[in-house]
């Protein structure tokens, strides 16, 4: 209290002097104007570069985007809506609506806008990578059916719906999961006993909060493969989402790859038999 009190004494003080000395306080307004005039291009090029860096790390997941505005006629939720349908027998609106977008074989990627978010900054790295180097690299053409190309849908967590009432405090991807619960109950109970969430790669409370469409514990990113028709059963799979991860397990930008290819071809610790694929 006593080091307090002679600090507050000292400022006390110097504020006395100020208001005693009439020709500093000029002084002072005319160096707190430069200052802040001479600040405002540092403050501007700052709020550039954040939104240019917001900008980029949007940008490849942006090309994949189905967005949740118009709530429950959004393009996120004919996807969901055509895909679960096509996951329960009835392909026929998929395949009409995104069989050239998607084909029989692609991933859905849960992402967040939010640069922060780590492991969704790796997973557009690796998926970029991956991307690349499917119909590129003689490592990769190796391992994957010629026919086949790479696909990608994303739908942001975080994304905006203008016509979403703010008042009742939901958010457009909570409305969202509420109007789609039968597709995640039956996506995650799908894939729940594959080699790879059976593992400790998946968490199963993650998992749960997967199943029960629950916005507050869902992870970002949240990955899953879908194979239809032939490609699944090729893969002795039912129709639907084969394979699930919560972010991309790997060392580096380049082993996150190589865990997607595993993903895509059920091999390594996507496999029965890992140490033999």
């Amino acid at each position: 209290m006593v080091i307090l009190s002679a600090i507050g004494r000292f400022f006390k003080k110097i504020w006395d002097w100020i208001k005693q000395t009439a020709w500093i306080q000029p002084l002072l307004i005319v160096g707190i104007i430069f200052g802040v005039i001479f600040s405002i291009p540092a403050i501007v090029n700052a709020v550039k570069n954040g939104k240019s860096e917001q900008a980029t790390y949007n940008a490849y997941f942006n090309r994949f985007k189905l967005s949740l505005d118009n709530e429950a006629k959004s393009e996120a939720d004919d996807f969901t809506t055509k895909l679960y349908d096509a996951m329960t027998g009835d392909s026929k609106e998929f395949t009409k609506s995104y069989g050239k977008e998607c084909g029989e074989k692609f991933f859905v990627a849960f992402v967040s806008k939010d640069k922060k978010c780590e492991g969704c900054n790796g997973a557009k790295e690796a998926f970029s990578i991956f991307e690349d180097k499917f119909n590129k690299t003689s490592y990769f053409k190796s391992k994957v059916d010629r026919k086949e190309e790479f696909k990608l849908v994303t739908i942001f967590t975080d994304d905006e719906n203008k016509d979403t009432d703010s008042s009742k405090n939901v958010t457009a991807f909570s409305a969202y999961l509420a109007r789609h619960q039968n597709f995640f109950e039956k996506a995650g109970s799908d894939v729940a006993d594959t080699p790879y969430c059976n593992s400790s790669h998946v968490d199963s409370k993650t998992l749960d909060s997967f199943i029960d469409a629950d916005e507050t514990n869902f992870y970002a990113p949240t990955i899953l493969l879908v194979e239809l028709g032939e490609k699944a059963t090729q893969n002795h799979h039912d129709q639907g989402v084969t394979e699930l991860m919560f972010g991309v397990d790997g060392t580096d930008k380049n082993a996150k790859a190589d865990t997607l290819l595993d993903c895509w071809n059920h091999t390594g610790d996507f496999s029965d038999n890992p140490d033999i694929d």
